[in-house]
């Protein structure tokens, strides 16, 4: 059984906990890394597009899945220069498809 890690975040001046396994953590430490992002800024954008009714963790776990899914379609796409030429990158993809 995977072991879940609870961290507390502070998000728009209000801390709150998020509890994810290892592995999700550090995917979102890599597409933190990949972007170019601080943690604390992606989970703000995170929080501010995510559907009221799923919590904040489900969305964080949809996010990441999604992200690295569009990014994989991306890199398997002849035209992938085209895409990042559109603002269609992987993390604008993901935050869209979270609404």
């Amino acid at each position: 059984m995977t072991k879940l890690i609870t961290k507390i975040i502070t998000l728009n001046n209000r801390k709150t906990s998020m509890r994810l396994a290892q592995a999700e953590w550090e995917a979102v430490d890599l597409i933190c890394k990949r972007e170019n992002i601080y943690r604390k800024a992606l989970l703000e954008m995170i929080a501010e597009a995510k559907d009221p009714s799923i919590s904040l963790t489900s969305t964080v776990r949809l996010f990441a899945i999604v992200y690295f899914y569009q990014l994989q379609k991306l890199k398997d796409t002849p035209s992938y220069s085209s895409f990042k030429q559109q603002g269609e990158e992987p993390i604008f993809s993901a935050i869209k498809s979270i609404v």
